[in-house]
């Protein structure tokens, strides 16, 4: 049953886990830190709404589930389980737990943002080639490279030429740096604004915001654009606002 809004609800999320693997000891650490910050909060009087979930989209879990001989769907119900029912093991309280791929939960919420930043005027479709990490699932640079090889997963870029859609970071800069350092955007600890500053200082590029949907067809379709898929930066991003019913009829937790 869904929460009635307070004015002063605290609302407290941890990152949404990928499900490419099961759960993992640094995933368990982490629910229980923010498991911790909800208990001293309800114990304060305050209202807490605390969320956790799972992301289930992308060609990393697509490649997963096809490395068992598992279909996309069949593979993420099995690894959010485990993701769910560790919460309970661990008798971690928060009020809900969120699934990307829950079509009637969290898609509404992901359409819903991307036609309003689309109407906004901040994304644009163009072609693009670059260095393509799976690992990551992200475009990397040369500099991010060592020896041509990924820092993290010791193995190689693709290269990729394709068209996608852009999110145009770039030209929030200014006002995103004026939101960290006026203190309206605030961020805890302090030496994480700054480093943050220090990277919007180094200049801000466009995101991609989708791949194509023959190389990626596990994941949410592009509204109005099926030959895409969003991207992570749409779809998983925008669980910490769906779950909260954003998209749906039911706005209540949203303000």
């Amino acid at each position: 049953m869904r929460k009635e809004r307070e004015d002063n609800l605290f609302y407290i999320t941890t990152s949404i886990a990928y499900v490419n693997a099961p759960p993992h000891i640094g995933y368990a650490l982490e629910l229980v830190f923010a498991d911790v910050i909800a208990r001293w909060r309800r114990l304060c009087g305050r209202g807490v709404h605390f969320l956790t979930g799972t992301d289930e989209h992308g060609a990393k879990i697509a490649r997963a589930a096809d490395a068992v001989g598992k279909k996309p769907r069949e593979f993420v119900d099995e690894n959010a389980e485990r993701f769910r029912l560790l919460a309970e093991k661990l008798n971690i309280s928060n009020d809900d737990f969120i699934r990307t791929s829950d079509k009637k939960r969290h898609w509404p919420g992901a359409e819903k943002m991307w036609r309003a930043l689309e109407a906004a005027g901040d994304i644009e479709k163009r072609s693009y080639k670059g260095l393509y990490c799976v690992g990551h699932e992200a475009f990397v640079t040369r500099k991010d490279l060592v020896d041509g090889k990924c820092q993290d997963h010791a193995s190689a870029p693709e290269v990729v030429e394709e068209e996608n859609y852009f999110f145009l970071l770039s030209r929030y800069s200014a006002r995103i740096r004026e939101a960290i350092s006026s203190g309206e955007l605030k961020i805890f600890p302090e030496h994480r604004a700054r480093e943050l500053l220090n990277f919007i200082d180094q200049g801000l590029e466009d995101v991609s915001f989708s791949r194509p949907a023959k190389d990626i067809p596990w994941g949410i379709p592009v509204p109005g654009d099926a030959s895409q898929t969003m991207y992570v930066w749409c779809d998983a991003l925008t669980n910490y606002i769906s779950a909260l019913g954003y998209g749906s009829p039911d706005e209540s937790l949203m303000g």
